[in-house]
Protein backbone atom coordinates (compact mmCIF):
# COMPACT_ATOMS: atom_id res chain seq x y z
CA UNK A 1 0.00 0.00 0.00
CA UNK A 2 2.86 2.35 0.87
CA UNK A 3 4.49 1.61 -2.51
CA UNK A 4 1.27 2.49 -4.33
CA UNK A 5 0.92 5.76 -2.39
CA UNK A 6 4.57 6.63 -3.12
CA UNK A 7 4.06 5.88 -6.84
CA UNK A 8 0.97 8.10 -6.96
CA UNK A 9 2.86 10.95 -5.25
CA UNK A 10 5.80 10.65 -7.65
CA UNK A 11 3.53 10.61 -10.70
CA UNK A 12 1.57 13.60 -9.37
CA UNK A 13 4.81 15.51 -8.85
CA UNK A 14 6.01 14.72 -12.37
CA UNK A 15 2.70 15.84 -13.87
CA UNK A 16 2.94 19.10 -11.92
CA UNK A 17 6.50 19.71 -13.14
CA UNK A 18 5.71 18.91 -16.79
CA UNK A 19 2.52 20.98 -16.73
CA UNK A 20 4.65 24.04 -16.00
CA UNK A 21 6.96 23.33 -18.95
CA UNK A 22 4.43 24.38 -21.58
CA UNK A 23 4.92 27.39 -23.82
CA UNK A 24 3.42 30.68 -22.64
CA UNK A 25 0.89 32.02 -25.12
CA UNK A 26 0.08 35.70 -25.24
CA UNK A 27 -3.03 36.61 -27.24
CA UNK A 28 -2.60 39.44 -29.72
CA UNK A 29 -4.75 41.16 -32.31
CA UNK A 30 -3.96 40.10 -35.87
CA UNK A 31 -3.65 42.46 -38.83
CA UNK A 32 -5.68 40.51 -41.41
CA UNK A 33 -4.17 42.34 -44.39
CA UNK A 34 -0.59 41.56 -43.30
CA UNK A 35 -1.54 37.96 -42.52
CA UNK A 36 -3.07 37.51 -45.99
CA UNK A 37 0.10 38.87 -47.61
CA UNK A 38 2.22 36.41 -45.59
CA UNK A 39 -0.10 33.53 -46.53
CA UNK A 40 0.09 34.38 -50.24
CA UNK A 41 3.89 34.25 -50.06
CA UNK A 42 3.97 30.87 -48.28
CA UNK A 43 0.84 29.41 -49.88
CA UNK A 44 0.64 25.66 -50.34
CA UNK A 45 0.80 24.61 -53.96
CA UNK A 46 -2.59 23.69 -55.35
CA UNK A 47 -3.33 21.39 -58.26
CA UNK A 48 -6.07 21.26 -60.88
CA UNK A 49 -8.55 18.62 -62.02
CA UNK A 50 -6.66 16.17 -64.24
CA UNK A 51 -3.27 16.68 -62.56
CA UNK A 52 -1.57 13.52 -61.28
CA UNK A 53 0.11 14.18 -57.93
CA UNK A 54 2.62 11.74 -56.45
CA UNK A 55 2.93 11.41 -52.68
CA UNK A 56 5.12 8.57 -51.48
CA UNK A 57 4.15 5.48 -53.47
CA UNK A 58 0.68 6.78 -54.35
CA UNK A 59 -0.41 8.90 -57.30
CA UNK A 60 -3.71 10.78 -56.86
CA UNK A 61 -5.74 12.12 -59.79
CA UNK A 62 -9.04 13.98 -59.62
CA UNK A 63 -10.67 13.00 -62.92
CA UNK A 64 -13.88 15.05 -62.82
CA UNK A 65 -16.72 16.40 -60.69
CA UNK A 66 -20.49 16.35 -61.04
CA UNK A 67 -23.59 17.44 -59.16
CA UNK A 68 -26.35 15.07 -58.07
CA UNK A 69 -29.65 16.32 -56.66
CA UNK A 70 -30.68 12.92 -55.34
CA UNK A 71 -33.39 10.48 -56.33
CA UNK A 72 -36.90 9.68 -55.20
CA UNK A 73 -35.89 8.28 -51.82
CA UNK A 74 -32.47 9.72 -51.01
CA UNK A 75 -32.17 13.49 -51.34
CA UNK A 76 -29.90 16.10 -49.79
CA UNK A 77 -31.49 18.46 -47.26
CA UNK A 78 -33.13 21.65 -48.56
CA UNK A 79 -30.65 24.10 -50.07
CA UNK A 80 -27.99 21.41 -50.45
CA UNK A 81 -26.68 19.23 -53.30
CA UNK A 82 -24.54 16.14 -53.58
CA UNK A 83 -21.12 17.04 -55.01
CA UNK A 84 -19.49 13.97 -56.54
CA UNK A 85 -15.74 13.76 -57.20
CA UNK A 86 -14.24 11.03 -59.43
CA UNK A 87 -10.78 10.05 -58.10
CA UNK A 88 -8.07 7.56 -59.13
CA UNK A 89 -5.36 6.34 -56.75
CA UNK A 90 -2.43 4.40 -58.22
CA UNK A 91 0.18 2.42 -56.23
CA UNK A 92 3.68 2.71 -57.75
CA UNK A 93 5.39 1.01 -54.79
CA UNK A 94 6.44 -2.61 -54.41
CA UNK A 95 3.93 -3.50 -51.66
CA UNK A 96 0.22 -2.99 -51.00
CA UNK A 97 -1.04 0.37 -49.75
CA UNK A 98 -4.24 1.13 -47.80
CA UNK A 99 -6.68 3.82 -48.92
CA UNK A 100 -9.59 5.16 -46.87
CA UNK A 101 -12.03 7.68 -48.35
CA UNK A 102 -13.22 8.72 -44.89
CA UNK A 103 -9.74 9.34 -43.51
CA UNK A 104 -7.94 10.70 -46.57
CA UNK A 105 -10.39 13.07 -48.32
CA UNK A 106 -12.12 16.31 -47.20
CA UNK A 107 -13.86 19.01 -49.19
CA UNK A 108 -13.39 22.70 -48.28
CA UNK A 109 -15.09 25.85 -49.53
CA UNK A 110 -13.72 29.39 -49.73
CA UNK A 111 -15.31 30.27 -46.37
CA UNK A 112 -13.23 27.57 -44.65
CA UNK A 113 -16.09 25.14 -44.05
CA UNK A 114 -15.13 21.51 -44.52
CA UNK A 115 -17.36 18.67 -45.58
CA UNK A 116 -16.86 14.97 -44.95
CA UNK A 117 -17.77 12.07 -47.18
CA UNK A 118 -21.50 11.32 -47.17
CA UNK A 119 -23.46 8.22 -48.01
CA UNK A 120 -26.58 8.61 -50.06
CA UNK A 121 -26.28 9.29 -53.76
CA UNK A 122 -25.42 6.55 -56.19
CA UNK A 123 -21.72 6.54 -57.01
CA UNK A 124 -19.48 4.45 -59.23
CA UNK A 125 -16.77 2.46 -57.49
CA UNK A 126 -15.23 3.00 -54.08
CA UNK A 127 -11.95 4.58 -53.04
CA UNK A 128 -11.44 2.25 -50.09
CA UNK A 129 -9.28 -0.80 -49.45
CA UNK A 130 -5.90 -2.24 -50.37
CA UNK A 131 -4.19 -1.37 -53.63
CA UNK A 132 -1.64 -3.97 -54.73
CA UNK A 133 1.67 -2.91 -56.23
CA UNK A 134 1.26 -1.50 -59.74
CA UNK A 135 -2.55 -1.38 -59.50
CA UNK A 136 -5.13 1.45 -59.59
CA UNK A 137 -8.29 2.08 -57.61
CA UNK A 138 -10.93 4.41 -59.04
CA UNK A 139 -14.17 5.56 -57.48
CA UNK A 140 -16.40 8.48 -56.65
CA UNK A 141 -16.55 10.47 -53.42
CA UNK A 142 -19.86 12.09 -52.44
CA UNK A 143 -20.22 15.21 -50.30
CA UNK A 144 -23.41 17.00 -49.23
CA UNK A 145 -22.75 20.73 -49.57
CA UNK A 146 -24.75 23.98 -49.77
CA UNK A 147 -25.92 24.81 -53.32
CA UNK A 148 -24.12 28.14 -53.21
CA UNK A 149 -20.75 26.83 -51.92
CA UNK A 150 -17.85 28.35 -53.86
CA UNK A 151 -14.08 27.99 -54.01
CA UNK A 152 -14.24 24.21 -53.59
CA UNK A 153 -10.98 22.37 -52.94
CA UNK A 154 -10.38 18.70 -52.24
CA UNK A 155 -7.84 18.10 -49.49
CA UNK A 156 -6.08 14.74 -49.72
CA UNK A 157 -4.03 13.31 -46.86
CA UNK A 158 -1.78 10.79 -48.66
CA UNK A 159 -1.16 8.81 -45.48
CA UNK A 160 -3.94 7.57 -43.25
CA UNK A 161 -1.73 8.73 -40.37
CA UNK A 162 -1.24 12.19 -41.95
CA UNK A 163 2.03 13.28 -43.54
CA UNK A 164 1.39 16.34 -45.66
CA UNK A 165 -1.54 17.37 -47.79
CA UNK A 166 -2.48 17.70 -51.43
CA UNK A 167 -4.93 20.46 -52.38
CA UNK A 168 -6.88 20.13 -55.65
CA UNK A 169 -8.82 23.19 -56.85
CA UNK A 170 -12.22 22.03 -58.14
CA UNK A 171 -13.93 25.22 -59.34
CA UNK A 172 -13.39 26.24 -62.95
Amino acid sequence: MKKLLLLVLILSGLLFIFAGCGEDVTPEKVDKEATQQEESQTKTETYEIGDSIKAGNLIFTVNSTRIDEGGDFIKPKDGYIYYIIDVTVENTGDKSESVSSLMMFKLFDSDGYNYNITIGPETKGSVDGEISSGRKLRGELAFEIPQDAEGLELEIDPSIFGSGQIIVKLDE
